[in-house]
């Protein structure tokens, strides 16, 4: 017993000694490095230390490594060992964090999908109604293509009191060879005028042909002069005044917006052979019937008969300067027929 607490107070004794000489060798080491600093600081030429060569032995290079001194009291000495349990440390904290982030990453994909499921029936829905506009835009325009290709010729201004329409002007003269004979560039110059006068023309063959004579013109006017030949050929006041007045309808019925003036028959010389079987008393008896038919029928009558008989003459004829060869019509005639027609053309 005696020798045992001999040994534990050798040992006691060792160990007081040793943190002694450990101590006193860690203040002399203490003392040599302030001496070398200040020894550094005053001359860098003599040191015996370059600052490299110190700061690799006080700082090295892997700062991950530590020591951790460990006392071993079988062998009563110090051993150095590392301490990593920072490492593990670090990586439990690097998996935590590439953990989390996961984690996060799998939060935000369920949260975009769920956002992308309640925007795409939106979505569909917006696109079904731009789709839908689209076609009723394109269907609209195809209509009114349609309607402008279709609509009629003549542009319509529509009033509160009635439906006005406005045709182009284009004045048709209608009759027979002595509306043919009649130059209507020269009476009529850079006007719309179209001559549909043919020679021997009877009122039978314009209503054998009025698509040709009258409606392909679309005429705006119309100055109808006929029935001098159907005397001639003796058809009967009643079939004249007749097919007189079967011209007109036809004409109201195809082109309603064309405005219709009927003119008087132009007296004849019966004395001259031109006027042929022509007589004045019929001419005048036809005429009234017209004007009456005219007025009744709210028509334009123009009264030429007056303005080229010869009101100096005994009798009823065709003024001498007026005419040719008794029936058809001279150069002064047409000045007098023109300047009667111009009121009318001129007439809006």
């Amino acid at each position: 017993m005696g020798s045992n607490n001999k040994k534990i107070e050798q040992n006691r004794n060792h160990n007081n000694n040793s943190k002694k000489n450990y101590s006193k060798n860690s203040y002399k080491n203490n003392k040599y490095h302030k001496s070398n600093d200040n020894k550094r600081d005053g001359n860098n030429t003599k040191s015996q230390y370059s600052r490299e060569n110190r700061h690799q032995n006080l700082y090295p290079d892997d700062y991950s490594i530590t020591k951790q001194q460990i006392f071993n009291f079988d062998d009563m000495t110090f051993s150095d060992e590392l301490d990593t349990s920072f490492v593990e440390n670090k990586k439990k904290k690097k998996e935590k964090i590439i953990k989390d982030l996961n984690k996060s990453y799998e939060q935000d994909k369920i949260r975009r999908e769920s956002i992308e499921k309640r925007r795409k029936p939106k979505l569909r829905v917006f696109r079904f109604i731009i789709f839908l506009f689209v076609v009723i835009l394109l269907l609209g325009i195809l209509a009114f293509c349609i309607y402008l290709l279709t609509r009629p010729v003549e542009p319509k201004v529509v009033t509160k009191e009635k439906e006005v329409v406005i045709v182009d002007d284009n004045y048709l003269f209608l009759g027979d060879s002595i509306t043919e004979f009649y130059d209507l560039d020269v009476y009529y110059p850079d006007m719309p005028v179209v001559n549909s006068g043919v020679q021997g023309n009877v009122t039978e063959d314009i209503l054998d042909d009025m698509g040709k004579r009258v409606y392909q013109y679309n005429p705006s006017k119309i100055f109808l002069l006929i029935g001098t030949n159907d005397i001639d050929q003796k058809l009967s006041i009643d079939d004249i005044v007749s097919h007189i007045k079967k011209i007109i309808e036809e004409i109201q019925k195809n082109r309603p917006y064309a405005e219709i003036y009927l003119e008087s028959i132009y007296p004849v010389d019966e004395e001259r052979p031109a006027a042929s079987n022509r007589t004045n008393e019929e001419i005048v008896e036809i005429n009234q019937e017209l004007e009456k038919y005219c007025k009744d029928e709210n028509i334009t009558y123009i009264d030429l008969f007056s303005l080229l008989v010869d009101s100096e003459s005994s009798e009823v004829k065709i003024k001498n300067e007026y005419t040719k060869d008794g029936l058809h019509i001279s150069d002064e005639g047409y000045e007098v027929i023109t300047e009667e027609i111009m009121k009318y053309i001129e007439r809006k």
